[in-house]
């Protein structure tokens, strides 16, 4: 068994870790009541708590997003505060693409609350429409990890099209990372195959309830991964994506 992810004490990676627990705790309780500056605490006034808003993108709005729930004004100008304290790096071509991704996803997420984050300071630019997937499945699963963020209901039309039908691909890569003891890249696959499972022909939803290895797949992540309050935030997303 993997030993349980221990953050170092007064960083940044703490930060998140509270707050991915609160968000995890939110989704699976169904908690009417959360809200994300409440949850951080003493963290979320100071750069440790902004930065781990950014750290989990879209994440943050999932307990509004997935439930339907109005987010507080409060909320909605601690994300605009942290994605302004921290822009997105000004780096090599694939990582600007990939910020722009998690940005993009951001501002998706925003929408479909009600908050018009478009053209906030500290936001990478969308990254082009027509960027190509990889071919193979391990470059795939490379590619998707750090995105899972994006791995929600209103993500990117485009990107969910390039996505279909390559569930036998992410499923290998959630094979690979969970053989590997990788808890966290396997969760967060585990994402992308729920949303490509959630689209059938034509873009008509799916009534499937996933891959067959999916389910206790989640189980199994939930036991291994019950140390890491980030693993436990990407399994209870899935599962949302799930019910849905």
């Amino acid at each position: 068994m993997t030993t349980p992810h221990q953050p170092s004490p007064n960083t940044v990676e703490t930060a998140t870790c509270v707050l991915a627990g609160a968000l995890s705790r939110a989704l699976r309780e169904d908690d009417r009541s959360f809200g994300v500056r409440h949850s951080l605490g003493d963290w979320g006034d100071g750069t440790g708590g902004l930065a781990a808003v950014r750290v989990l993108g879209a994440d943050v709005l999932t307990p509004f997003v997935l439930t339907g729930r109005p987010l507080p004004a409060e909320d909605a100008a601690l994300v605009r505060t942290a994605v302004r304290a921290h822009p997105a790096p000004r780096l090599q071509a694939g990582e600007t693409a990939l910020w722009g991704t998690r940005d993009a996803a951001l501002v998706d997420a925003l929408a479909a609350v009600g908050v018009d984050g478009a053209g906030w300071e500290g936001l990478a630019p969308a990254p082009p429409p027509n960027g190509g997937l990889a071919a193979d499945w391990l470059s795939l699963a490379a590619l998707l990890v750090p995105l899972a963020s994006a791995a929600h209901p209103f993500a990117d039309a485009a990107l969910r099209a390039q996505l279909a039908g390559r569930g036998p691909d992410l499923t290998r890569g959630l094979v690979r990372s969970l053989l590997r003891r990788d808890l966290l890249s396997a969760a967060r696959l585990a994402r992308w195959i729920v949303l490509d499972d959630q689209s059938g022909p034509a873009g008509q939803p799916s009534q499937s309830a996933g891959p067959p290895l999916l389910a206790p797949a989640l189980e199994h992540l939930e036991v291994l991964g019950s140390g890491d309050p980030r693993v436990l935030l990407e399994v209870a997303v899935a599962r949302r994506l799930m019910a849905r």
